[in-house]
């Protein structure tokens, strides 16, 4: 019989490129578990702990210290060692009670950013996809994985369906109660999280929406430089003024 599912290894010569290992030191690197980020786009937790934060030594000191549940994704203890920690998700160390959050950065495509704990609290979720279930409710897929449920009183009316696809909502964690909605739109704050010019931060200046895949385009300004990257690599931090802080 053939074995279902995708490779259980991952040789270290065919790791993303914003990893921060030497790729040629060893052969083999832990392979992402299935869960709310792309494998192709995330931190494994033992990557973080052993080779970011450099806590141990080794592979097994990291793991042992995992499984001892002494850190915290989304404010809920992981004992996975290979979780895939990804995009705005907050990290937290429960001994030494600090706290970081994964953001997008030009240089190595994802950073661990130190954060207060006033911010840790709450995480910002861009909207990828709405469902309309029985008896007119709305749910709200996140792009973490998660699922928030929106009551409608009046389906032929439904006063409550304010939010669209690509929108952001600043949620608590871990019980996931919509504290702020930020629109997608002209005027707003931006950063774009994939592509080459991935880590820039402006605000937005235009949207310009085309039929196709990957047609669409968004203006971001920063300073006086316009960049102008694709409409899905968009993610809206703020209005005025960014809700997150930003190294």
């Amino acid at each position: 019989m053939t074995r279902h599912g995708g490779s259980r290894s991952l040789k270290r010569l065919n790791t993303p490129k914003f990893l921060q290992i030497k790729r040629k030191h060893g052969k083999f690197f832990m392979t992402p578990s299935p869960g709310p980020h792309p494998s192709r786009f995330c931190l494994p937790l033992l990557h973080i702990v052993r080779d970011l934060f450099e806590i141990v030594d080794n592979h097994r000191e990291a793991k042992k210290l995992i499984g001892l549940g002494n850190f915290k994704v989304d404010g809920r203890v992981v004992k996975d060692r290979t979780f895939p920690v990804g995009l705005m998700d907050v990290l937290s160390i429960v001994k030494t009670n600090t706290h970081y959050r994964v953001l997008p950065d030009s240089h190595h495509g994802l950073i661990l950013h130190e954060i207060p704990e006033a911010e840790s609290t709450f995480k910002l979720c861009r909207i990828t996809q709405k469902t309309t279930l029985k008896g007119g409710n709305i749910q709200l897929n996140l792009h973490d994985g998660r699922n928030i449920f929106i009551s409608v009183k009046d389906p032929e009316n439904p006063k409550e369906d304010v939010y669209r696809c690509m929108d952001v909502l600043s949620i608590s964690i871990p019980d996931q109660q919509i504290i702020k909605h930020l629109k997608f739109k002209e005027g707003h704050l931006a950063i774009i999280v994939s592509g080459k010019n991935i880590g820039q931060m402006g605000k937005i200046i235009s949207i310009l929406k085309r039929f196709g895949p990957k047609a669409s385009t968004v203006s971001i300004q920063h300073n006086s430089e316009h960049t102008e990257t694709l409409y899905d690599y968009t993610f809206i931090i703020g209005e005025e003024q960014s809700a997150i802080s930003i190294p």
